[in-house]
């Protein structure tokens, strides 16, 4: 995989943010609101682990699991 510089989310259109890998860092809006990306569900919606929240669970890991698991509809 290929990691690039956190792009800004609010910037990009739909066909780019699909076009990003699960993993890559992203922000919205500003660039300390920082996330990783996990996916886009069939219904469009935008799947990221932002890490404010990330860093208020007792398992990050499972939560980025689970997080994935919902952007790919399982």
């Amino acid at each position: 995989m290929k990691f690039t510089k956190p792009v800004n989310l609010w910037t990009m259109q739909d066909s780019q943010i699909k076009a990003l890998q699960a993993g890559q860092w992203v922000y919205g809006g500003q660039t300390n609101n920082k996330g990783r990306f996990l996916g886009v569900k069939p219904s469009g919606t935008v799947v990221v682990a932002w890490q404010g929240n990330t860093n208020m669970q007792q398992s990050k890991t499972a939560y980025i699991r689970a997080l994935r698991d919902y952007a790919l509809g399982k």
